[in-house]
């Protein structure tokens, strides 16, 4: 059993496709979930993101991933949190399930999805489904949130920096609009090296901010600890 313990629940990973890493956490804490009433969170793995955004908002929240063991994961580690009456979890994948909708639904789609695109691929097979683009492409995933999202919703996204371009042009493609960019730094004097996005239908002035994730001596930066310290427990 592998538990990951956050100040206001806990985590299991072990079946999950994708481990509970630095990505998902960023996004959990970064996206804007202020006086929404659904949410939705695309290739959920074991639900960290689902969880993050149940505890800092009033919102539903419902998360879908093909891989069949993190969704059963993702339920189990929801009904021992806090929030296990407005948390869901669904095996499907996007495509399918915005097939499945009659109507846009959520003010908020978040999405940690898979992104490495012409890249090695792992031995592991569940490791392949969460990281690479083999099973879910920027043009699907795209499609169905633009399909799934409220005319004033807004969908927030991290990828590596070098795919940041495509995913806008992407984005726009579909009439949606980068208003925010969060550039991140893995530690001072290093280069960028991911990207968290955040697109609505409306067009606006683009606002840009950097993150640096650890000082160089190596120890959280300041940012990084006042972005994430409402989840970790050794902050």
């Amino acid at each position: 059993m592998s538990l990951f313990r956050f100040k206001q629940f806990s985590v299991e990973h072990d079946q999950s496709s994708m481990k509970v890493g630095t990505d998902a956490v960023l996004l959990g804490a970064w996206v804007n979930v202020d006086n929404v009433a659904s949410i939705l969170d695309i290739g959920c793995g074991c639900g960290i993101i689902s969880l993050m955004v149940a505890q800092r908002s009033q919102a539903h929240v419902i998360g879908i991933d093909i891989h069949l063991p993190s969704v059963e994961e993702a339920k189990a580690n929801a009904l021992l949190s806090p929030w296990n009456q407005r948390v869901y979890f669904e095996n499907a994948a996007i495509q399918e399930y915005a097939d499945k909708q009659q109507k846009a639904s959520f003010d908020v789609v978040v999405s940690n999805p898979p992104f490495f695109e012409h890249a090695l691929l792992s031995p592991i097979a569940q490791r392949n489904v969460s990281r690479h683009t083999n099973t879910l492409s920027f043009e699907d995933l795209v499609a169905a949130v633009a399909q799934l999202l409220k005319p004033n919703g807004h969908f927030a996204i991290i990828i590596p920096w070098q795919s940041a371009e495509k995913m806008e042009k992407c984005c726009k493609s579909h009439h949606l609009f980068c208003r925010k960019l969060c550039k991140i730094v893995p530690k001072e004097q290093k280069s960028v090296n991911r990207a968290m996005m955040d697109f609505s239908f409306l067009e606006e002035v683009k606002q840009i901010e950097t993150l640096i994730i650890r000082t160089i001596k190596g120890e959280y930066s300041p940012d990084y600890i006042a972005l994430t310290k409402d989840f970790y427990t050794f902050i």
